[in-house]
């Protein structure tokens, strides 16, 4: 395992495994929080349809 072209291609590897594990984690938990900001609205706006008031 002393080929340099071996050792090249297995760092390169892990490093795109890790890379894309981060990145499904940070778009996953930016997406959820996103998610709870949006409900958060529409539950917002549906009370205020509901008292007679828009935004």
């Amino acid at each position: 395992m002393n080929d340099p072209f071996v050792i090249l291609w297995s760092v390169l590897i892990f490093a795109s495994i890790a890379w894309y594990g981060f990145l499904v984690f940070y778009v996953g938990a930016k997406g959820g929080r996103e998610l709870r900001a949006m409900t958060r609205r529409f539950d917002e706006r549906k009370e205020d349809a509901e008292k007679g008031t828009t935004m």
